[in-house]
């Protein structure tokens, strides 16, 4: 569904499993009423609409998720374990909260403009990990132990411009096939990756670091 300006409600009270949601440009579409949860897709793209949550996608199973330009966006939390392709969430409301409480693997990842981002199950992302202008204070991922691929020495973990970030706790952090970027995150004093002993690309640390 795209440049559909007056639609306003989605309602669909069986949804449960789809290939693709593809919606784009609803400017209108404020509410979902999808009781049953979409729990199964493949691929999930929605930008542009005027959703403040997401409630009735819950998915379990996703390729490619991508959510992005949605102003209103307060809320995002989604239960799926692994996800094959990327995710891509930027540029939505302020104070968009995410959760993947239950991913374990991922591929590429980006966050863009969010407020808080819980992954506390993550354990490896195949690519790249990029945090790029948000407004957390902090980010925590405890089961984190590999980003990107040594042998090809391709994937990197990347902290750019996140000007209220103060903390970065990723402690069983071992190996980033490709590079390392912590810059220009202005209140960041101290950088910690206690147990990383490989890195495949660059090391670029730029700030107002005292440790």
């Amino acid at each position: 569904m795209f440049n559909l300006t007056l639609l306003s409600t989605l309602s669909f009270t069986d949804l449960q499993k789809v290939g693709i949601i593809y919606w784009d440009s609803l400017p209108a579409l404020s509410q979902l009423t999808f009781p049953s949860f979409v729990s199964q897709a493949k691929q999930v793209t929605i930008t542009n609409t005027f959703l403040s949550t997401l409630d009735g996608i819950n998915l379990m199973t996703v390729e490619l998720l991508d959510i992005n330009n949605n102003n209103r966006l307060k809320t995002f939390s989604t239960q799926v374990a692994n996800i094959t392709t990327s995710v891509n969430i930027a540029s939505n409301g302020r104070s968009l909260d995410i959760s993947f409480p239950n991913l374990i693997w991922a591929n590429n990842m980006t966050f863009r403009n969010v407020s808080t981002v819980s992954i506390p199950s993550l354990a490896t992302v195949n690519g790249s990990l990029i945090f790029d202008e948000n407004y957390f204070t902090g980010l925590s991922a405890p089961n984190l132990t590999s980003v990107g691929s040594t042998a090809s020495k391709e994937g990197s973990l990347a902290f750019v411009a996140n000007p209220q970030l103060t903390n970065i706790t990723i402690p069983g952090l071992l190996t980033c096939g490709g590079g390392v970027q912590v810059a220009n995150n202005t209140d960041l004093q101290t950088i910690s990756f206690p147990a990383l002993t490989t890195v495949g690309g660059a090391i670029d640390l730029a700030g107002n670091f005292t440790t």
